[in-house]
């Protein structure tokens, strides 16, 4: 039973070739990948942050377009507004142009109408005074002196106002 039984001279070399080995490890291997590892994991650190930096960035240029495009809206909103408050004072313009005109051009055929009313009630009157000069003439027989005929035509003007 030889391999129950410890042997201390092996078990004196396998903890001093363990040492050595361990110490040989630690400063060529573990060293150097603790190193590695230490770098890598500040360079990661460093990453984050710099990640971090950079949303912090993002963020607040997503806000500064948001603003922009809330500003761009709202100078859209008054500029439509404007243009319709123009378009309704330009509609308002034009109705009224127009109304003008109209009256404008009824008071003009008023005015022609009265003229034309006018024009033909003298002509009426000059057409019955010859008519009634004629008919005198021949009623009579014989033609009336100037003053005859300016009292009758004065008698029928009066009878016609009357009419009128």
């Amino acid at each position: 039973m030889d391999l129950l039984t410890p042997n201390t001279g092996l078990m004196f070399w396998t903890a001093v070739t363990f040492l050595i080995l361990y110490i040989i490890l630690y400063r060529f291997a573990w060293g150097p990948l603790r190193e590695a590892l230490d770098e890598r994991e500040k360079k990661i650190k460093e990453s984050l942050e710099q990640a971090e930096i950079a949303q912090a960035k993002a963020a607040e240029s997503l806000q500064k377009q948001e603003e922009v495009i809330a500003q761009a809206r709202d100078e859209a909103q008054a500029l439509i507004a404007k243009a319709k408050s123009t378009a309704e004072s330009m509609r308002e313009e034009i109705v009224r142009k127009a109304r003008q005109e109209a009256e404008a051009q009824l008071e003009r055929a008023k005015k022609e109408i009265s003229v034309e009313r006018e024009k033909a009630i003298s002509e009426i009157k000059r057409l019955s005074i010859e008519l009634s000069i004629a008919a005198t003439t021949k009623a009579i027989g014989k033609a009336l002196s100037p003053k005859d005929h300016e009292d009758l035509i004065l008698q029928s003007m009066q009878e016609m106002g009357d009419v009128n």
